[in-house]
């Protein structure tokens, strides 16, 4: 049985300072990463390439303090690298001719095959010099030149994450004002010779720009997810562990509260970055919209003032959709947010509708994608103060907001966009200045489902006692899970290197029970570590851990063979249970795992 680790004060607070110190890290990062994108957006709106190279620069330099730096640029006639920037200008001199050596030398191709940042030694051997290419997925755009002082030799990963990400936005920043000119270009052509067209263009214009500014966004956003998990996993799991070993009515409790507050609120963040860019999809299911429209509506009563009235018009026999219900509570929610807000001085009425309608073939012709037959209309009407034609045409837009800072990130309504269009549906608004605003969404009902009643709550697993090999490269999320595991009663072994992981195996193949590995490791990624395992012992149960991977789901895992996916952070409970699942091999059993070679 697991009993309470009793520490002492001087600990406890050590233990504090030390994740109230890696919340405010976490905080900082954010702000970079909502930085970088009103970066791509104004580069975007910008005119000339040495705007974004000044921009690129100087964000550049906020991250590492560089002594010197110089941005090349690729020129698209003879293939060759043109220096376009030198930060300070005095140094231009000695870095062409640093750079002429390092290019002769071949350096430039080995920071273009790596596409990150690579240190190599100065001609003198004096300091060291960061290469870093600025390449789209498919283009090199130019390579960045760092020159550190004597007294650096390292680079935090954090801050060469960070400078990947906004060579990557650098980068394609460059290449979409390059398509965005060729389209004015065009434009004018066609407007010479059709007149008629010139609404369609202009049109089309405006889409290719909304296009291009969510597909940065959705970069950005698959770029962070992986490491800004990996950074939450350990403060919201040292945080657990702590409040454990803490007393109940112990004046440290309070502290430790106010951290997991403010992690879980980075990790909602997260969590609504990927949800409008796709990139967190969920299990769908039945749903009986109703129920949840009226249990967001109950929430919604007590933060709403009694200024405002509300009414609902809910048919209760419509048929379900099938899709997330926490999506759909997150929709609703949201509406109502943004028509309480819109009547907050002035007061008002709230009118939520729910009904059953049929989309026919000339509605599927103005929303895309959309299918004919019964959906359901969600409407959320409000009598505020209601929307420029300008704003209208904007709110969905990621990060775009009319409400003051510190009221909103502006994600809200492009979050609601990025659910219904997940569940085949689509989101109309009317609104008018001084005559408030009604959204309307639509969301396809199941033609025959078959509603599988809820389980009733299954008790928590009870205290394991096998053998688990843990791996994972990073350090702090390595700790934590070993300790979360050991306290559940199981008995661990941890690897950093999936290597040391295999010769364990190898060693005593009927040593461990359980195989549980990060997805994401420069070594070797957590699939391929369990192919290998299970040329091994084929029997081996595996669980799959990754903060954000775009290349690996939960369906692709399931279909190797794996027991079960995980997405970190996870807290105690999800832990425990998928664990005990994994082990007993009774529920989220493996599919048939596909033939493996007989050699690494």
């Amino acid at each position: 049985m697991n009993r309470p680790l009793h520490a002492d004060p001087e600990h406890l607070l050590a233990r504090i300072e030390y994740l109230e110190e890696h919340r405010r890290f976490v905080q900082n990062v954010l702000e970079m990463a909502l930085s970088l994108v009103d970066f791509q957006e104004n580069v975007l709106n910008s005119y000339g390439v040495e705007t974004i190279l000044k921009e690129a620069e100087r964000r550049i330099r906020y991250l590492i303090p560089f002594e010197a730096s110089a941005l090349y640029l690729v020129q698209e006639e003879t293939s060759e690298f043109r220096l376009a920037l030198c930060t300070p200008e005095a140094s231009r001199a000695a870095v062409e001719a640093e750079v002429e050596e390092l290019i002769e030398k071949g350096f430039f191709a080995w920071a273009i095959r790596e596409r990150r940042g690579v240190t190599v030694a100065s001609r003198d051997r004096s300091r060291r010099v960061l290469l870093h290419a600025l390449a789209t997925q498919s283009r090199v755009r130019g390579m960045l030149v760092g020159f550190l002082d004597a007294r650096r030799q390292q680079i935090p990963d954090t801050a060469l994450t960070l400078l990947s990400i906004l060579l990557l936005n650098t980068a394609n920043a460059v290449e979409s004002l390059e398509f965005y000119r060729l389209l004015r270009q065009q434009k004018a052509l066609l407007e010479k010779e059709v007149e008629e067209r010139t609404q369609a263009l202009a049109e089309s214009e405006r889409q290719m720009q909304q296009v291009l500014k969510l597909q940065a966004i959705g970069t950005l956003a698959g770029g962070i997810a992986h490491d800004f998990n990996n950074i939450l996993f350990p403060i919201l799991g040292f945080a657990e562990l702590a409040m454990d070993d803490i007393p109940p009515g112990h004046p440290a409790r309070r502290s430790l509260e106010e951290i997991l507050k403010a992690a879980n609120r980075a990790k909602d963040l997260v969590q609504q970055i990927l949800t409008f860019s796709r990139r967190n999809g969920r299990e769908r299911k039945p749903v009986r919209v109703p129920q949840v429209v009226r249990e967001a509506l109950a929430l919604m009563r007590a933060s709403i003032p009694k200024t405002i009235e509300i009414a609902c018009e809910i048919d209760d026999g419509c048929r379900p959709i099938l899709g997330d219900a926490t999506q759909i509570h997150q929709v609703v929610v949201n509406l109502c947010t943004n028509a309480y807000q819109a009547m907050q001085e002035t007061g008002g009425r709230l009118e939520v509708r729910l009904e059953e309608t049929e989309i026919d073939y000339e509605q599927t012709r103005r929303h895309i994608g959309t299918r004919m037959g019964p959906h359901l209309h969600l409407s959320v009407c409000d009598t505020g103060v209601g929307m420029e034609p300008s704003v209208l045409s904007r709110i969905f837009e990621p990060y775009y907001t009319t409400k003051e800072p510190g009221k909103g990130t502006g994600l809200g309504l492009s979050v609601i966009h990025g659910i219904v269009k997940h569940h085949g549906g689509f989101i109309t608004v009317e609104s008018a200045p001084g005559r408030g605003s009604t959204f309307h969404v639509y969301l396809p009902a199941l033609e025959e489902a078959e509603i599988v009643p809820e389980a009733e709550p299954a008790a928590p697993p009870a205290p394991g006692h096998e053998r688990i090999l843990l791996v994972d490269d990073e350090p702090q999320v390595l700790e934590i899970e070993r300790q979360l595991v050991e306290r559940l009663g199981y008995r661990v072994t941890a690897c950093a290197d999936p290597g040391e992981a295999l010769r364990l195996l190898r060693q005593a193949p009927q040593h461990f029970d359980l195989l549980m590995t990060d997805m994401t490791m420069p070594q070797m990624t957590g699939d391929r570590l369990a192919q290998l395992a299970w040329e091994i012992r084929p029997e081996l149960p595996v669980i799959l851990c990754t903060g954000y991977n775009d290349l690996m789901s939960e369906e692709k895992a399931r279909a190797l063979g794996i027991r079960r996916y995980l997405l970190k952070p996870v807290d105690t409970e999800e832990l425990a249970l998928a664990i005990r699942r994994a082990l007993s091999g009774l529920l989220d059993a493996p599919l048939a795992r596909p033939a493996v070679p007989a050699t690494a």
